[in-house]
């Protein structure tokens, strides 16, 4: 497989990754964690995961940036 294919595919693997884990944690938590944590703090935490994921997602896929 070429470089470019397999960064597109670690792209789209990170999108749907991030939206799919993060709609799964806002329905169960959604309350908890807008009542409890302040704006920059949420931010923060989803910054966190999207780095996470995309770097584990580089990973997988080879990917070297």
């Amino acid at each position: 497989m070429s470089q470019k294919i397999r960064q597109k595919l670690a792209a789209i693997g990170t999108t749907v990754v991030f939206g799919f884990l993060l709609f799964k944690l806002l329905e169960r938590t959604f309350v908890l964690i807008w009542v409890n944590t302040p704006w920059w703090g949420a931010l923060l935490m989803l910054v966190v995961l999207f780095l996470l994921i995309d770097y584990l997602m580089g990973r997988v896929f080879g990917v070297r940036d």
